[in-house]
């Protein structure tokens, strides 16, 4: 995301867009602990890395994923996969999920931007599609992974918001929920209006838990039989 985008949106990503790399020397930054000392070094990311996955800090780093996750592109498909420590035994990175990307993307990802973190629930990704007006996206879609498959969902439903003559998106979209550890989707306020706005009927609709078959992702139990005090947001921040 840039800072015009930021201004927008003001519900933006607090979290950087991570940019594509452009070589396999690119480096995962060191892990630190609390003091600030050293605690590991992350081998480079292959050439196919398009974004970084890191955890919030190093005491959140999963297990599986100490260095983060690289999200690869190669030949139409996304990867992702466990990015390891230098030092450790040269066997082929652990492949996390994969999948395709969302189809409106292009076959080289030319309309769309992807960055994402790494926690309890495995890999999240956020793709924003790139509308013809301006920066701004046309549409926000979330990807996850179930049985090492990667899929996508979309989180903005109903109508755009204007602000500057342009559609900023709606003033309520779906977020990333952790709820008893598990993933749910449920609205959340994006703009300025969601005070003053209630959720639209889609939005609400398309709330709750999702599941990844053979044909993608698709809701599965409405979010209105989930406890708020019971779940906790993935991201501060939606955009």
């Amino acid at each position: 995301m840039n800072g015009r985008r930021l201004l927008l949106i003001p519900a933006a990503l607090a979290l950087a867009c991570l940019p594509r790399q452009s070589s396999d020397q690119s480096e995962v930054n060191p892990g630190a602990t609390e003091h600030g000392a050293l605690e590991r070094r992350c081998s480079p990311s292959s050439k196919h890395t398009i974004a970084l996955l890191e955890a919030r800090s190093p005491s959140e780093a999963p297990a599986e994923a100490p260095c983060g996750v690289a999200l690869e592109f190669i030949e139409g498909e996304l990867i992702l996969r466990a990015v390891p420590a230098e030092g450790e035994p040269a066997t082929p990175a652990v492949v996390l999920g994969r999948g395709p990307a969302p189809e409106r993307c292009g076959e080289a990802l030319e309309r769309c931007e992807l960055w994402g973190v790494h926690d309890e629930l495995g890999p999240l990704v956020f793709v924003a599609e790139r509308g013809p007006e301006s920066e701004v996206p046309v549409q926000v879609y979330l990807g996850w992974v179930a049985d090492r498959r990667l899929a996508f969902a979309p989180t903005w439903y109903g109508l755009p918001s204007i602000a500057d003559h342009t559609r900023v998106g709606p003033a309520w979209a779906l977020a990333p929920y952790a709820c008893d550890g598990a993933l749910a989707l449920l609205p959340t306020p994006r703009l300025p209006e969601a005070t003053v706005e209630t959720p639209s009927e889609a939005v609400r609709a398309a709330a709750g838990r999702w599941s990844i078959g053979e044909d993608g992702a698709s809701p599965v139990a409405s979010g209105a039989a989930l406890e708020a005090d019971r779940c906790r947001p993935t991201f501060t921040a939606i955009p």
